[in-house]
């Protein structure tokens, strides 16, 4: 009885390690820039993201540049936790940003005049770290849309 105890506990503690850095979150903090040929069509002449990650905190600089110039703005989220806010046009907006495994999920309601739109972007870091997939699907009165954003790590 006592080898099967041992041996089991040594089963434990050989796989404990290897399972907890296998459930371990990505950190997506870096400067990256979509690839606009892997991506969905866009209106836009370029996009980026500045992600600053430290610990449940994640603030999101959204940098574009269109035919009208360039212009950016924050987000912050805390993961876990369901925040409101509200854009210039009074859109109301409810997000909650969860982890499911090494995905960083943001789920969006967004309430316009029109009716209600519901979003689940997902966020995955390839095996290497230079490149953020982001799929996003929506859910509203214009219909059900999906997009794949690729973006790629640049030097900061």
């Amino acid at each position: 009885m006592r080898r099967v105890f041992f041996a089991l506990a040594s089963v434990v503690l050989t796989l404990g390690p290897a399972h907890v850095r296998a459930q371990a979150h990505p950190n997506f903090s870096g400067l990256w820039k979509q690839n606009m040929a892997k991506s969905s069509e866009t209106s836009l002449l370029s996009y980026a993201n500045r992600i600053e990650q430290n610990g449940e905190t994640i603030t999101v600089t959204t940098i574009t540049g269109g035919s009208r110039g360039e212009s950016s703005y924050d987000r912050t989220y805390v993961i876990g936790k369901e925040s409101q806010s509200a854009d210039k046009e009074g859109d109301q907006f409810t997000s909650l940003v969860k982890w499911e495994g090494r995905a960083l999920i943001f789920l969006t309601t967004e309430k316009e005049r029109t009716g209600t739109i519901e979003t689940r972007e997902v966020w995955t870091l390839s095996a290497d770290g230079k490149t953020l997939t982001k799929v996003r699907t929506s859910h509203g009165p214009r219909g059900d849309m999906e997009r794949r954003y690729v973006l790629e790590k640049s030097p900061e």
